[in-house]
């Protein structure tokens, strides 16, 4: 492949990245939440990562300080694309929340008293529960897979 067209491959993962970032977190409200959806855009529709490698993305954004939404993206984008994939990942993920706490700060006063606000943050809640849950389950159900007793004990021990 000529150096022209791997440019413009790149710029299509870069590109890929950046929007479904930005998109993922658009609709995602909490980091675990957008781990469930980064596997079905990333893994299942895109094919841009295996399901081994998003875990072991997700095990190092865990076990790293700060937010886990940032650190998976970043590292999911680094390994996609290298430093402007991360860097693409990292802006798509952090843009949509700047500009909607922009927009509460704004309209603070008026969105705290609103009881549709209320109703719409519960059911929220509710969709982030279910997300996480799909994504544990999914961790839980790859390493019931590896048949090794180790692994189930860890996984055990872990939601005691």
């Amino acid at each position: 492949m000529d150096e022209k067209k791997r440019g413009r491959a790149d710029l299509r993962k870069i590109w890929l990245i950046f929007i479904n970032t930005l998109m993922i977190s658009s609709t995602a409200n909490s980091g675990y939440a957008m781990i469930g959806v980064m596997e079905r855009v990333f893994v299942k529709k895109h094919e841009l990562l295996s399901k081994e490698e998003l875990s072991d993305c997700t095990a190092m954004a865990a076990s790293s300080p700060g937010p886990i939404g940032i650190n998976a993206s970043c590292l999911i984008g680094y390994r996609v694309a290298g430093f402007l994939g991360s860097l693409a990942a990292i802006l798509g993920v952090i843009i949509p929340p700047v500009c909607f706490m922009l927009l509460v700060t704004v309209f603070y006063d008026a969105i705290v008293s609103n009881e549709y606000v209320a109703v719409f943050m519960k059911g929220m809640q509710a969709g982030a529960v279910a997300l996480v849950l799909n994504f544990a389950i999914g961790l839980f159900t790859g390493i019931m897979k590896k048949k090794q007793v180790f692994l189930w004990i860890l996984v055990v021990g872990a939601f005691l």
